[in-house]
């Protein structure tokens, strides 16, 4: 397999800077695609002007055909970082196209033969917008997704989220209104009615749909940011907080109130697990450099996705075992022990980087 390439050159026509995929025109996505993928220089020739904007961080030129291996994206092609990546690693040179949007990989030995790209998105602009949304949609998967939403929350967010993308919200707004709907439907789990309880059943669901959509509308448009992250991740822990109160509520509705010491410790271990996990994520990218870690396999495949809206499943598994009354006991006992092992995890994985 041959090294990535560091050069791209995009053949653009006016109409790529009027033509607009997911809100973003067409010459500026495929710029950050490229600087996204590795490319570190970008050439635009003609008489094209590319749009000014603080995203671009690649050295951008008017170069018809820059020295070495170099790949080439048609005028009207819609891209994403897969196929990018795909085109620029492969042994050989490659020209892929699709309906008249293509994307080559020059020079190459022997010329090659133009194919269907075997991954990634390759489309012409002019492709219905909403096939062109999905087909993005599902090759910007998050790496930190939970299991349920895996499974569940992803199959209903992508829709929604193509909806969304034709509003003025923007990721902090739909988050926001996710967390909020979130702590709502914690709160209404201790509801004196049935009603109330399927209400917030129902509030919680609809909150991890769009704890889903943010990230969704914030990768399609390139607008991710710190803020944005570090608001996801205060909203989940709102969520759970008001879902533990909820339960809370409703065992002491019952008379199985677990008590003052075990909500404090409850308390105790929700503020370090925030702490904790919030560390673990500011310290991937060097957690990353020490390749073949355990730890990290047991952070990032383990513990993280508890985190997540898979943390449910535990309320249900207790509810169905007739064990409600144990179920905050064993959050504030298990709660200490998470935010312990990630603490311990992460410093392990850092010291070894030394």
């Amino acid at each position: 397999m041959s090294e990535g390439v560091r050069d791209a050159v995009v053949l653009a026509t006016p109409a790529d800077l009027s033509s607009r995929v997911a809100g973003v025109p067409l010459l500026l996505r495929t710029i950050l695609v490229l600087q996204r993928s590795g490319i570190e220089r970008v050439h635009v020739p003609g008489s094209v002007e590319v749009p000014a904007d603080p995203r671009i961080r690649v050295a951008i030129t008017h170069e018809t055909s820059p020295a070495g291996a170099h790949l080439v994206v048609g005028s009207g092609a819609v891209v994403d970082q897969t196929l990018v990546r795909a085109a620029s690693i492969a042994c050989d040179g490659v020209c892929w196209e699709y309906e008249g949007a293509r994307i080559e990989r020059r020079p190459g030995a022997p010329s090659p033969r133009t194919t269907a790209p075997p991954a990634g998105t390759l489309l012409p602009v002019s492709t219905p917008r909403g096939i062109v949304e999905h087909a993005l949609l599902r090759g910007l998967e998050n790496p930190h997704d939970g299991y349920l939403d895996g499974a569940i929350n992803r199959r209903l967010s992508r829709p929604l989220t193509r909806l969304l993308l034709r509003t003025p919200l923007t990721p902090n707004h739909v988050t926001v209104i996710g967390v909020l709907l979130g702590i709502a439907g914690g709160v209404l789990l201790g509801a004196a009615t049935t009603a109330g309880v399927l209400a917030g059943v129902a509030a919680l669901l609809v909150s991890g749909v769009l704890d889903c959509c943010d990230g969704e509308i914030a990768r399609i448009k390139f607008t991710e940011s710190r803020i944005g992250h570090l608001l996801d991740i205060t909203g989940d822990t709102l969520v759970h907080a008001a879902l533990l109160a909820g339960i809370a509520t409703q065992l002491a509705r019952t008379g199985a109130w677990p008590g003052t010491a075990t909500l404090a410790l409850l308390a105790i271990g929700v503020a370090g697990s925030f702490a904790a996990i919030t560390w673990s994520e500011q310290s991937e990218a060097r957690r990353r450099l020490v390749a073949g870690a355990w730890e990290n396999r047991i952070i990032d495949g383990v513990l993280s996705p508890l985190t997540t809206r898979d943390w449910y499943v535990f309320p249900v598994a207790f509810a169905l075992a007739g064990r409600l009354d144990a179920l905050l006991p064993a959050a504030a006992w298990g709660a200490q022990v998470f935010w312990v092992a990630v603490v311990m995890l992460v410093r392990r994985v850092l010291r070894r980087r030394e």
